[in-house]
């Protein structure tokens, strides 16, 4: 028998629907099943999996248009009908930009994928690494977006002016996740004891749940801030930024400055264990200015002569300062680094690292 193309099953089965004069609520039904490597997933009423886009991050509207809908067809049922274990307030409509209508779960408008070829599959799941199943108690999802900050100025992954699209952390419901470069690994240095802080930048308390598949669930913990648990992320405590009112904004990125609250991406690098020096061989480190402007300077001690390598990042740990590799004597040294003048203003990370595997790292200001 041949197979019927998925999409052209949906176009046959809703014009039987308008022809037998069948209200749409018949086919309304959202249903979660369990699929055996990514857990509940939602289903329509015929248990074909539903999907959604990383790059809808405006509320009510949909980024995939034109020939993006023939590999990723809209769902929509006029008066959604939430099955067992789920909530018929999380679902909605809204009208396209093309005038059709699509449903919503969330916030997030769903959609079939055209390689599916039987109720069941889940080969829409991870494409492009923007494509993941739908699911019920999802932790944390993806949004992919340009950054735009309270300030209206669009930032790119360095903090820089720029239009460049960065994949970030959000919730459920899409609202953006942050890290504040002065935590360490697993340490909240923000948060007051009494929490009086708390709305300008919230904790973010949620349990894990479900991460899209392409997200390493053993990257993430929780800890205790003064009797609340908040989620970290490879040792980075999450926040919400308080301005934040609608989905997908990161008005947080340019409080106070670009880069001291950055989005959560996920190949940020770990947060720093300490402030602790664990070169073995060091025994004094000055580094100055700080603030720099131009020109950093480095004063090293060392017991003994040691092989450093020395870099400049960034707060998503983007080298943006070529390596300097050295065998230093033992004794005192000094390591200028110049031509620094147009890095952006914000906080960077100096770090040295011996070849044993010991490292430093000095938090710095421009």
């Amino acid at each position: 028998m041949q197979k019927i193309p998925l999409p052209t099953r949906f176009a046959c089965l809703f014009a039987l629907v308008m022809l037998c004069g069948l209200s749409s609520s018949a086919q309304s039904d959202i249903q979660l099943t369990d699929d055996p490597t990514l857990g509940q997933i939602l289903v329509d009423a015929n248990g074909n999996t539903l999907y959604y886009f990383t790059k809808d991050s405006e509320p009510n509207a949909s980024a995939c248009t034109g020939g993006c809908l023939n590999a990723w067809p809209v769902f929509y049922v006029s008066e959604p009908a939430a099955g067992a274990g789920l909530d018929a307030a999380d679902f909605g409509n809204f009208q396209r930009a093309d005038g059709a209508m699509q449903t919503t779960y969330k916030g997030w408008p769903l959609y079939y994928y055209a390689g599916d070829g039987e109720a069941g599959d889940t080969n829409g799941e991870g494409v492009n690494n923007i494509w993941f199943v739908g699911k019920p108690d999802y932790g944390i999802m993806l949004m992919n977006d340009i950054l735009v900050g309270l300030d209206e100025v669009t930032y790119n992954s360095n903090y820089e002016a720029g239009t460049e699209e960065v994949q970030y952390f959000v919730d459920a419901q899409g609202r953006t996740l942050y890290v504040f470069i002065n935590d360490f690994f697993d340490q909240n240095n923000f948060t007051r004891e009494d929490f009086s802080n708390n709305p300008v930048w919230p904790i973010y308390e949620e349990d894990l749940g479900s991460i899209p598949s392409t997200l390493d669930a053993t990257l993430f913990n929780t800890i205790d801030v003064f009797g609340r648990q908040q989620l970290t992320y490879k040792g980075w405590p999450l926040y919400y930024f308080g301005q934040d009112s609608e989905r997908g904004e990161t008005k947080g990125v340019s409080v106070p400055q670009p880069g001291v609250w950055p989005v959560t991406v996920p190949d940020i690098e770990a947060a720093l264990l300490s402030d602790v020096q664990d070169i073995e061989a060091l025994t004094g480190l000055n580094v100055f200015p700080n603030p720099f402007s131009q020109s950093l300077n480095l004063q090293l001690k060392l017991e003994t002569q040691t092989p450093l390598t020395i870099g400049l990042y960034n707060p998503i740990g983007q080298l943006v300062q070529p390596v300097l590799r050295e065998n230093f004597p033992s004794g005192n040294s000094t390591v200028s680094i110049g031509d620094l003048g147009d890095l952006p203003k914000g906080i960077y990370f100096l770090k040295l690292q011996s070849n044993t595997g010991g490292l430093t790292t000095v938090r710095i200001l421009r």
